[in-house]
């Protein structure tokens, strides 16, 4: 087997990745890593389906979209994304150079798994619908009142997440689902999500490395 040198490893995944010193600062990037991961999969899907989402008029529908796209393409220069997760968990079991980086990310991954659980528990009985949508609101509930700085992002800044919530609320009904409002229960989701984050108190543990959740579809 081939040792991946660690700084190709990391850069296969994320170009010029940011790294928070401070603890409150790693639950935004864990944060972010869950919108990286979100996006990419979902435009994976519309790219191989060449599928055109749409939010109300055309105008609309370029302004979120292409938003979106942008967000994505600056998170993957600065954030990984959960795959970087999964191949350092396995490296890490056989290589003792992988098993020192994945200790040193092990907070990272234990706030990115209280994320994925949240979501994993409300969509284990079907499929999940609009996750540009929950990006959006989860983006906007953890940045929008200022309680989280996003210095280390200031792309952050450049992006108004109520407008584009807004485009999705004045399409409520397009998004109706039978009797159930997938609008407001997205927003339901992203406040379970970002609450489970704000709330949730890493403890190193020395003996193990942290474990993340494995590859799932979304």
């Amino acid at each position: 087997m081939s040792i991946i040198p660690k700084n190709d490893f990391i850069s296969n995944n994320c170009r010029d990745r940011v790294r928070p010193t401070m603890l409150r600062d790693v639950k935004t990037e864990a944060l972010l890593v869950f919108c990286r991961t979100a996006l990419e999969r979902y435009f994976a899907k519309v790219d191989e389906a060449n599928y055109k989402a749409t939010v109300g008029s055309n105008a609309d529908t370029d302004y979120v979209y292409n938003t979106l796209r942008s967000l994505l393409e600056k998170l993957q220069d600065s954030v990984v994304n959960v795959d970087y997760f999964i191949d350092l968990v396995q490296l890490a079991s056989t290589n003792p150079l992988f098993n020192k980086i994945a200790k040193s990310e092990e907070a990272l991954i234990n706030y990115y798994d209280a994320m994925a659980k949240v979501t994993q528990t409300h969509y284990q009985d079907k499929p999940a619908y609009l996750p540009e949508f929950l990006v959006i609101c989860i983006l906007e509930n953890w940045i929008g009142g200022g309680e989280h700085s996003t210095h280390l992002y200031p792309f952050l800044n450049e992006i108004d997440f109520l407008e584009l919530m807004s485009k999705f609320e004045e399409n409520r009904e397009y998004f109706q689902n039978g009797d159930e409002c997938t609008i407001r229960e997205i927003h339901q989701l992203s406040d379970k999500i970002t609450h489970n984050l704000q709330e949730y108190k890493y403890k190193a543990n020395k003996k193990r490395v942290s474990k993340t959740r494995t590859r799932s579809k979304r």
